[in-house]
């Protein structure tokens, strides 16, 4: 590959990493950090839809989290101009919590291509390869 070849590394970023990443606020050395990180500089290009923004924000919202929400809009906003917006086929594929489809289709997008779907619980994709968890996908780009 040459030298000055951009690769793109898309990767649509499960809400339970995200949600991680803003319990982790004071450990930016933490894998959920280091993969926001690497959104915000580039080295990631998270892959969205409307649904998965809806996600992030009804979860990051919730009380128990007690998450800043002045914080939360900035960082959805921000986040959401380093994305790639996606409308994905509609996956007929079935999965234990039927929530996840939509971050399911999304990474089909750009399976072809290498895209990953990042998640905490790899259980809830069984039988998924571009479903890695945060310490898969840190080793695979060496973000740390």
């Amino acid at each position: 590959m040459p030298k000055d070849e951009v690769v793109m590394n898309y990767v649509v970023i499960d809400t339970n990493v995200i949600v991680s990443a803003f319990l982790a606020l004071n450990r930016p050395e933490s894998i959920p950090m280091s993969i926001i990180k690497a959104v915000f500089t580039g080295r990631i290009t998270p892959v969205l839809t409307v649904s998965i923004m809806e996600e992030y924000k009804n979860v990051l919202a919730r009380e128990k989290f007690g998450f800043d929400q002045k914080l939360v809009e900035v960082f959805l906003s921000e986040f959401k101009s380093q994305a790639v917006f996606v409308n994905p086929p509609t996956s007929h594929r079935s999965l234990p919590d039927p929530k996840d489809i939509c971050f399911y289709e999304a990474a089909l997008v750009y399976e072809n291509i290498g895209g990953l779907l990042v998640t905490g619980n790899t259980k809830h994709y069984p039988n998924c390869p571009f479903s890695v968890t945060p310490t898969q996908l840190k080793e695979r780009l060496s973000l740390l």
